[in-house]
């Protein structure tokens, strides 16, 4: 359909989409099979689709490329905004002024869903906590719909995926920030530490962001926080639920690790011990998002032998702490989702020998003093590449020998001519891919294909 074509056969009553990511097209196929009149915008042109708008168009939908057009967001009766797009954008702005209502993605899906929801935030560890949430339900022959923010969008589920008795969702606080009515029965807060200030005014804006997952939540509604986060601590008296923390450090948390076991219990309920050695999850913040799983399943009512089985054997995703190959005596190890501080601290904490720290990439504007300050007497040496290389150097001078790359692959070779036996070499970049590489799963294939091409 043509778009001028589109306009007077609307007759001034549409949905606008902005942003046509796979959550963006996923929520005009919905809209176009529910009867609804579509109009979508994005910033690129149509042959960056590569035919993916073909099927749309067939159903439809009508298209605003390479621009947008502020009269579209001012007559549109709702905008629907992918994750991505940043809610400072003017057409967005002048559109809320004059009252429109804008929501995101997951926020539209879910008011259509009546399901029991789990939803994971945090600035780290949520795509792996929310994966073993969805593991353990599944073992114990629970139907679930595992996604949002990781994989599959609920847009997508509702038109293509197999049926589901509850939903547990990865959030990002992008979703977080277009949410009105989203309020899950249990809510997880892994940890907030300094990301996207690229996005945000302040860290203050980016952590109320995050609590803003249990702003909803009614008084026997779980929310599951982190014990040892400050920040977590500092804001539980606005969490309006039941409220579980789990701590690797306090013994009078619900969840805890004591002795080598997952000791977890919702008082007055249910509780259970796992045996962690046959783990092969690696790293203190995995322990961590453990004992949020945990607590997360005893508070959903599920059987405690699902719980033993899959965390009492499970192993981790690819690139988050992902260990790679022993070369020498050297181990090497893949964390290229470490895309912040915080989850660069957390990974650099998970070793007891000494690091050479591969890091760099597209800077996201958050402070490196405290990652100093941890490298100091962890780390033989910081090899730094990328856009950000010159900001991370001047943060790291006088903690850590520092040394600057244009890209991975020559850091990677310094690194490796210095390292000894015994040695990690540690790619965890606290930056996100996006001045070389289309994602961190490039960043970290392209890391693990030098790993493997050292031969024997």
């Amino acid at each position: 359909m043509s778009f001028s074509h589109a306009q007077k056969s609307l007759g001034g009553k549409y949905t606008l989409v902005v942003g046509l990511g796979v959550s963006g097209l996923s929520v005009c196929e919905l809209l176009r099979r529910q009867g609804e009149p579509v109009i979508a915008t994005d910033l690129r042109q149509r042959e960056h689709f590569r035919g993916e708008l073909d099927s749309l168009e067939a159903l439809g939908c009508a298209f605003r490329l390479g621009e947008h057009c502020l009269d579209d967001f001012l007559s549109a009766d709702l905008i629907i905004v992918s994750p991505g797009v940043p809610l400072d954008l003017e057409p967005l702005m002048k559109a809320r002024q004059q009252g429109v209502p804008i929501v995101g993605e997951l926020e539209w899906a879910w008011r259509q869903v009546n399901l029991p929801t789990v939803a994971v935030t945090g600035t780290n560890g949520k795509t792996t906590t929310t994966h073993l949430i969805g593991e353990i339900f599944r073992a114990a022959g629970r139907k679930v719909f595992v996604g949002g923010n990781m994989g599959t969008p609920l847009s997508q589920w509702i038109l293509h995926g197999e049926p589901a008795e509850v939903l547990v969702l990865e959030v990002s606080s992008f979703q977080l920030d277009t949410a009105t009515s989203f309020s899950p029965c249990v809510g997880v807060l892994l940890n907030v530490t300094e990301d996207h200030l690229d996005r945000y005014e302040s860290f203050e804006a980016y952590a109320a962001s995050k609590f803003s997952l249990f702003s909803r939540q009614r008084p026997r509604d779980r929310a599951i926080l982190n014990g040892d986060d400050p920040v977590c601590r500092r804001m539980l008296s606005s969490v309006p639920g039941s409220v579980l923390l789990f701590s690797r450090n306090d013994p009078r948390a619900h969840a805890k690790i004591q002795g080598g076991r997952l000791v977890a219990a919702v008082p007055g309920e249910v509780s259970v011990e796992i045996d962690l050695q046959g783990c092969r999850l690696h790293g203190v913040h995995n322990e961590e998002n453990m004992l949020a799983a945990a607590l997360t399943c005893l508070a959903m009512g599920v059987p405690l032998q699902a719980l033993r089985e899959v965390l009492g054997g499970c192993r981790g995703l690819p690139h988050r702490l992902e260990w790679v190959r022993r070369w020498r005596g050297i181990d090497f190890y893949d964390d290229s989702k470490g895309t912040n501080v915080g989850a660069v601290i957390k990974a650099v904490e998970s070793f007891d020998r000494p690091l050479l720290l591969l890091l760099g990439g597209r800077d996201k504007l958050g402070s490196y003093e405290s990652l100093a300050r941890v490298l100091k007497d962890r780390c033989r040496g910081a090899f730094v590449y990328g856009e950000s290389r010159a900001r991370i150097a001047s943060a790291l001078q006088g903690a850590v020998t520092t040394r600057s790359f244009r890209g991975l692959e020559e850091a990677f070779e310094a690194a490796v001519k210095v390292a000894r036996g015994g040695d990690v070499v540690l790619l965890s970049p606290a930056c996100s891919s996006f001045d070389q590489y289309s994602d961190y799963k490039e960043r970290g294939d392209h890391f693990q294909k030098l790993a493997a091409q050292l031969g024997a």
